[in-house]
């Protein structure tokens, strides 16, 4: 997806699975990407390597990975990114920390016993193990009476999809930690704490509790912030931007840098949310200011100095059309972009766009679309990757005809649209359900893909 969205870098992923590189090259084969590749390697093979296209990197980027793996592992990943990482380069690390996940641990530990003694695969020792606790839960254990939060805790497993816990807890080297300790550990790689790529928890008047907030300003040291701010609010997961060879800027060239950066609107809802949850509570902008930046961003990418200039015609401060962009970011309705988003070569994106969109035939799993404007992706629904191509080689077909099509499509496939776990046949009744849908798509979120540069 990165690759595609953005031609003039290069790009590696590293997965120890050969499945998952396989696939992975197989997808970039069929879009013909050529500025990405994927090697079946370990992080201590890597840091090791010689091969070229593991040289020197500007960005490294892991998700779902440093508190998953064993510490030897750590270790590897810390010699990699010493060893690989360029000066004035960045680090991306999401995973699971402590104080948040203290009462999980136990929850994590009868599983892997479970999984341990279990000859089935990992999916049926999840469910064996998932029942001990469900019966714990039930007939309130002392683990589930004594610990608070941990009976809505199991409860909440239960509704989630299985595979995800499975990646989840059935891992040996799953081990959260302090952000202190993770601090350190990237200390010894020559990595420089920035701050939270979440960006409201960089502000402490929105992230920590009002009663709770001279005590976090009063620490003595910024890691000693961090942690404190963790217990806080009882944080069980962060993600971190570190810098190797931190070159501070000046306040004044801190905002032109704002001014600078060039932002669209990404969501593909109706209506914008009339709050915002925050890890204190709520927030409520005026909805009208809200309007009139989104409402700036609607027909064409804009940068933070005009926005800033449309907020002051209206009364707005500088902060707090900062402030603005940055809820409209964290909740997923405004996206940075890429300021030369009109020039960009798009062909590589429709041609991966294209590749995805021929796959729901096959089965729903890949669900994000590239945008060469953001220089990035964003999930999509199955109906419409299904109906958009239709849509795309006839514009003018009535929405019921191409609700159609789509179930002809899928039916010749031995495929069909699902309403709650049930195949919808291809009566008259539900063809216009289907067609409501295309509508909907039609009218609300094509116009934001062909704005996203997703499909002309």
């Amino acid at each position: 997806m990165l690759a595609a969205a953005n031609p003039d870098y290069e790009f590696v992923g590293i997965d120890f699975n050969p499945s998952h590189i396989a696939e992975a090259r197989s997808l970039a084969a069929r879009a013909n990407i050529s500025n990405v590749a994927f090697i079946d390697t370990s992080f201590g093979n890597a840091a090791r390597s010689s091969d070229g296209r593991l040289a020197e990197f500007d960005i490294v980027v892991m998700h779902g990975v440093y508190t998953w793996v064993e510490r030897a592992v750590r270790a590897d990943i810390c010699d990699f990114i010493r060893e690989k990482l360029l000066a004035g380069g960045l680090l991306y690390n999401s995973y699971n920390v402590l104080p948040g996940w203290a009462t999980a641990t136990p929850i994590q530990h009868l599983l892997m016993e479970v999984a341990r003694r279990s000859p089935r695969d990992s999916i049926a020792a999840l469910k064996e193990g998932y029942e001990l606790l469900r019966i714990m839960n039930e007939k309130s254990s002392g683990f589930v009476t004594q610990n608070p939060g941990i009976k809505a805790h199991i409860e909440n497993m239960g509704k989630q999809d299985r595979s995800y816990l499975v990646h989840e807890f059935l891992n040996a080297g799953w081990e959260p930690l302090y952000v202190t300790d993770v601090m350190a550990n990237f200390a010894e790689a020559k990595l420089t704490f920035v701050g939270s790529a979440t960006l409201l928890e960089n502000m402490i008047d929105l992230c920590v509790p009002k009663d709770l907030q001279p005590m976090v300003s009063a620490a003595p040291d910024l890691a000693m912030r961090e942690l404190l701010k963790d217990y806080a609010v009882n944080k069980q997961f962060r993600r971190d931007i570190y810098v190797k060879g931190p070159q501070p800027m000046a306040q004044q060239e801190q905002r032109q840098r704002f001014r600078e950066v060039v932002f669209t609107l990404a969501t593909m809802d109706k209506d914008l949310p009339e709050k915002f949850t925050l890890p204190v509570g709520e927030m409520k902008p005026k909805r009208e200011a809200l309007m009139l930046l989104t409402n700036r961003m609607r027909d064409k990418p804009t940068s933070g100095g005009d926005l800033i200039a449309a907020g002051e015609k209206v009364g707005l401060r500088e902060s707090e059309v900062a402030l603005l962009l940055i809820l409209l970011v964290q909740g997923g309705q405004v996206a940075p972009s890429r300021p030369d988003h009109a020039t960009v070569d798009r062909s590589a994106s429709d041609r991966l766009n294209d590749t995805i969109m021929a796959l729901p035939v096959e089965g729903d799993t890949h669900q994000f679309l590239c945008s060469p404007v953001q220089g990035s992706a964003f999930t999509t629904p199955f109906v419409d990757r299904l109906v958009a191509p239709l849509i795309a080689k006839s514009p003018n077909e009535s929405d019921a005809k191409i609700a159609r099509q789509g179930f002809e499509r899928l039916e010749k496939l031995g495929r069909g649209f699902y309403r709650e776990g049930k195949v919808l046949e291809k009566t008259d009744q539900n063809i216009q359900e289907i067609a409501g849908a295309v509508k909907e798509f039609r009218d609300l979120r094509l116009p934001r893909w062909r704005a996203l540069g997703v499909i002309g």
